[in-house]
């Protein structure tokens, strides 16, 4: 019985070792995520903006809704800077139809915890994307 005076608290040191550790993942993970979801958003009001980018010339000829592929871009382009999000990169990229256009954006997340296990020189990348095409309301 002598020999074992001490264990249950070396028992709890580890357990709590372990949980700061899993909640130093789980914080992390969370981080992400809300960081992956604000870049959705943002990529979503920006495929939508990038969408009402009409080439009106063919509009007007034709009555047909096509992309004008520039106007799409700095359209999208206002929109990301309108909201003022850290990005480390996006790509706006019209349809080679012109019936579409797709806003990618990527961004990083600065880790926590985990920055401890794992090497800080490549933060970990998040990535979203949306695709909007342009509809006429009458």
């Amino acid at each position: 019985m002598r020999s074992e005076r001490g264990s249950a608290t070396f028992w709890m040191l580890g357990l709590s070792l372990l949980l700061l550790l899993f909640g130093g993942l789980a914080l992390d993970f969370w981080r992400g995520l809300a960081t992956q979801r604000e870049l959705a958003a943002v990529a979503d009001s920006a495929a939508i903006a990038a969408a009402s980018g009409i080439d009106e010339e063919v509009y007007r000829a034709s009555g047909e809704l096509v992309l004008s592929p520039d106007r799409a871009r700095s359209l999208a382009l206002a929109s990301i800077g309108f909201q003022g999000v850290n990005t480390t990169s996006y790509e706006v990229v019209t349809s080679p139809d012109g019936l579409s256009v797709t806003v990618v954006i990527e961004g990083a997340v600065e880790l926590g915890l985990l920055g401890v296990f794992v090497d800080q020189s490549d933060p970990l990348r998040v990535r979203a994307s949306a695709t909007a095409q342009p509809v006429l309301v009458p």
